[in-house]
């Protein structure tokens, strides 16, 4: 038995490299004795495998995975491709493939945590974590208050190792874009719009220490994850879950908790069973409130949310007033977005 990866430019080559065995689901094509070919189709960056079995003559084998190379290529580089097995500007042009994905994500599938106003070498970020399958999939750094740089750091979804950058920095009244794609411990390939990026620094250049960079995007996904002061535990627990937004009448009062990255809306209330809903888009009002709908099999519930200061019943402040109408009652409550 063997394993083969499909270079562009070569077509399939033999691959032993042990970090093939390593993920031996990976995207690759296995060949026992006279077996038929058996297509391991990736849908994410070392992601959710799923095992199709195929029966396919070589060359329609191959025509498939030519129009499925966008997704599964960067795999096949990095799995079997080792330091030397696909030329440079092959793997950054898939890293981007890939980082393109994730982004086409956001809104959909991708769910966001974030943390405002924290300073980075002395200049102030917003930074955001999207999540896909409740994993890291992009960290963003968007300076803010002067500072117009903007970072983004896609790791893969196993390792959780970066495997590029794309930066965005102003100099001298111009945008130049940096991009740089990481294959295991190195730098592939850094390119500074489309010259080679040259550093003013580098030795002391994050983006061209492929170990830095990768520890530099943990701690900020282990910053953004933390718990926020502000937020009760019961919001906080939401948050870890990627909601979106949390609201309540107060303490040991009804709380309900909107993830659109689950699709779902769940309604508690003390001494009851949660209640969950379907979640669907909001519709404005004449008065320019969010106005939400709820359904389930067991009746649906109407959900307003109004840009009004809230003080809880436990004095905790919210920046939003919340209306809740279920069946023939109507309760009051604050809300406040998580995300």
């Amino acid at each position: 038995m063997y394993s083969m990866y499909f270079n562009p430019a070569e077509g399939f080559q033999p691959c032993f490299n042990s970090f093939s065995f390593f993920y031996p689901a990976l995207f690759c094509i296995i060949k026992v004795e006279s077996a038929p070919f058996r297509l391991v189709k990736e849908n994410s960056f070392f992601g959710v495998v799923k095992m199709v079995s195929l029966s396919f003559a070589v060359n329609n084998l191959k025509l498939m995975i030519w129009k499925n190379l966008s997704l599964i290529a960067l795999v096949f580089l990095a799995a079997c491709g080792g330091e030397n097995g696909v030329p440079a500007e092959t793997f950054m042009a898939q890293s981007e493939a890939y980082a393109k994905r994730v982004d086409d994500k956001v809104g959909s599938e991708l769910a966001y945590r974030s943390i405002p106003e924290f300073l980075w070498e002395e200049e102030e970020w917003n930074a955001m974590v999207g999540y896909r399958d409740g994993k890291p999939a992009v960290v963003r750094l968007l300076g803010i208050n002067g500072n117009m740089s903007k970072w983004w750091m896609y790791p893969d979804s196993i390792s959780g190792k970066i495997v590029y950058l794309k930066e965005e920095v102003q100099n001298d009244g111009r945008v130049v874009r940096n991009r740089i794609a990481y294959r295991g411990d190195s730098v592939a390939l850094a390119l500074a719009s489309n010259d080679p990026y040259v550093s003013a620094d580098a030795v002391d250049d994050i983006r061209l220490d492929a170990a830095g960079i990768d520890v530099f995007m943990k701690s900020m996904v282990e910053k953004v994850e933390q718990d926020l002061k502000e937020l009760t535990e019961e919001a906080n627990a939401a948050r870890r879950e990627n909601a979106q937004f949390f609201a309540t009448g107060g303490r040991n009062s009804w709380a309900l908790t909107v993830n659109p990255s689950q699709s779902t809306v769940t309604f508690n209330e003390p001494g009851k069973e949660p209640r969950k809903f379907g979640y669907d888009v909001p519709r404005t009002n004449d008065k320019n409130e969010s106005v939400y709908t709820f359904a389930s099999l067991n009746g649906k519930i109407e959900f307003t949310v109004i840009a009004k200061p809230c003080s809880s019943s436990d004095d905790r402040k919210y920046p939003y007033t919340v209306i809740l109408k279920d069946d023939n009652r109507s309760l009051e409550g604050c809300g406040v977005l998580l995300q």
